[in-house]
Formats: structure tokens, sequence, C-alpha cells
């Protein structure tokens, strides 16, 4: 049997721990992606379009 919402102890270290990964999360986003276009991707890699296959 399930136990409402309402009804479930709380805990007290909820918001420390999201707290801890929103942190954690905005350190991986900044060294992810930086909305560069595919070509300059593919540049920066060094392939050129002769270099990949056309899925048709």
């Amino acid at each position: 049997m399930t136990v409402p919402e309402e009804n479930r102890p709380k805990t007290t270290t909820t918001d420390d721990t999201l707290a801890a990964q929103n942190e954690g999360a905005a350190e991986e986003q900044d060294a992810g992606a930086t909305g560069r276009t595919l070509r300059e991707a593919m540049e920066e890699a060094g392939l050129s379009p002769d270099d990949v296959r056309d899925g048709t």
C-alpha cells in the first residue's frame, strides 16, 4: 500500500541536497556545448563534409 504524499515524513536535508545538485549542474553546463554550429564543430574535429557518410 502506498502512502499519500501529504502523509509522508518530511526530511530536513532536501533543500541542502537540491542546492548542491544545482551548483554541480551549472558547472557541468558551462563545460558543455558552446553554441557553435555543426560546421564549426566539424572543423574543430578536423572533419570535412566528404568524411561523413550521407544517411540516405
